[in-house]
């Protein structure tokens, strides 16, 4: 064999050796592939498996809650803690959670359109907070929140209902201040229509003032009530004008002179340089000044009249407007016993002392008396000058002539009088008198007494001892 021949016998068993391991390898390939192959199909199947088993208790879980089997869903979700590892304890809260999310979701929709109870709402919010590792994804709820505000500022339901639905969805665990905002829209707009039926009821009693300071709170962001406050406002502000004015001069013709410009404070922000407003004002203030006594006023008048030193006294007053007249009340005090009870007239200064048949201060300095009857009505007495124009034009009609005629006080006449008949007359009547000395005769040497009542007029003469009534 020649060394060529024995070359290509070589180089083709070389040949037929790779052709073979070639073929090997590629079998090996094949059969490699083929168990992996395997393997990843037996991996897909466990975890299939796995996820279906996990799906199908989340499945049960989320029935009970629905059910409202609350007690027996936490009983399953802490059996399934203590039989699943923690892997596919994790996966199943995963799937439980968007399971819940959707059923919270759904229920809470349910609640606002009036399908569930508050009570079922709140059982399934506060089941799934019992659950430890449940989490309600906040999105769904972000939207449904949303809508309930927009419900509500369209009137669409209740505060109460928006209100108790965000009260209790804010509850979840892990919710934290996510839904504030709305939470916090609602109620704004609430307070706000409660303000608009505050400056309602103010508007229909005539608090015209009152009324706008409330519309002018309601937030604009509740356009409807908003438009409606603006709208109302410009009516109170139309009809506030004859209304203060009038109150105003019924104020002062009560003498309350203050009180009329505070009426007028409420015109002036949407009357601004009005004639009529700013000539009523400069009338009120120049009455203010002419009108008003403070209590030194008031000392100096009545220590002046009484002759008693104004360091002796102290006085309690205030405004008291008698038939559309005003008048000072006072206390007089003096030795820490009442001194008097007067009237002080706001424009004369003129002093009316309190006598009644049972209250009798003795005053000999004032300019009239008054008395409160038994319904708390002001009566004031006649003057004395009245009372002596009475007793004269009595004497006249009996063409009875005289000299002249005085009037005197209760202690300058009883020596002209029997004492004890005149206090028979006082105690059995029970009324307060004035007395007048009628002088007659040469000389006027006769003197005749006359009793009258300052309050109801009636004249008694004294004649012989005895009083009569004529």
């Amino acid at each position: 064999m020649n060394l060529k021949k024995i070359f290509e016998t070589l180089r083709d068993q070389i040949e037929y050796g790779i052709d073979n391991i070639r073929a090997s390898k590629k079998y090996l390939v094949s059969l490699s592939l083929s168990l992996v192959a395997f393997l990843i199909l037996l991996i897909v199947l466990f975890i299939s498996n796995s996820d279906f088993s996990v799906k199908k208790e989340a499945n049960i879980l989320v029935d009970d809650i629905s059910s409202r089997k609350y007690a027996q869903a936490y009983d399953y979700y802490k059996d399934l803690e203590k039989e699943f590892s923690a892997s596919k304890m994790n996966k199943f809260n995963n799937v439980a959670s968007n399971k819940l999310s959707a059923l919270v979701a759904t229920s809470g929709d349910k609640y606002v359109t009036g399908e569930m109870s508050k009570e079922q709402y709140s059982g399934l919010i506060n089941t799934i907070n019992a659950l430890e590792d449940i989490q309600i994804d906040v999105n769904q709820l972000l939207d449904i929140s949303s809508r309930v505000e927009q419900m509500y500022i369209d009137e669409n339901i209740t505060y109460e209902k928006a209100s108790s639905y965000m009260e209790v969805t804010t509850s979840l665990k892990g919710i934290y201040q996510d839904l504030d905002e709305y939470k916090n829209n609602i109620e704004t707009i609430y307070q706000s229509r409660e303000v608009y039926k505050q400056a309602s009821k103010f508007q229909q009693i005539k608090k015209y003032k009152e009324a706008i300071d409330k519309y002018d709170k309601v937030v604009e962001e509740d356009k409807k009530y908003y438009n409606l406050a603006e709208s109302r406002k410009k009516e109170c502000i139309k009809l506030m004008y004859d209304y203060y004015i009038s109150q105003a001069g019924n104020s002062s013709k009560k003498g309350e002179y203050e009180e009329a410009l505070v009426y007028l404070t409420y015109l002036k922000p949407y009357y601004p340089n009005d004639e009529k407003i700013e000539k009523l004002e400069d009338e009120y203030k120049e009455k203010i000044s002419v009108f008003t006594l403070t209590s030194d006023d008031i000392l100096n008048l009545i220590s002046k009249k009484s002759g008693v030193n104004r360091e002796e006294l102290s006085v309690i007053s205030y405004q008291q407007t008698i038939d559309d007249k005003l008048y000072y009340y006072a206390e007089v005090v003096r030795d820490n016993k009442i001194f008097n009870e007067v009237l002080v007239e706001a424009k004369d200064k003129k002093i009316y002392s309190y006598k009644s048949e049972k209250v009798d201060y003795g005053c000999e300095y004032s300019d009239g008396y008054y008395k409160v009857d038994e319904q708390g009505n002001y009566v004031f007495a006649i003057s004395s000058k009245d009372a002596a124009t009475l007793v004269k034009d009595k004497l006249s009609d009996k063409h009875e002539k005289y000299n002249d005629l005085e009037m005197k006080y209760k202690s300058e006449i009883t020596k002209y009088v029997n004492e004890d008949e005149l206090n028979k007359l006082l105690k059995k009547n029970n009324n307060i008198y004035y007395y007048a000395l009628v002088k007659k005769g040469w000389f006027s040497l006769t003197k005749e007494v006359y009793l009258i009542n300052m309050y109801d007029k009636t004249i008694y003469k004294c004649i012989d001892d005895k009083i009569s009534k004529i």
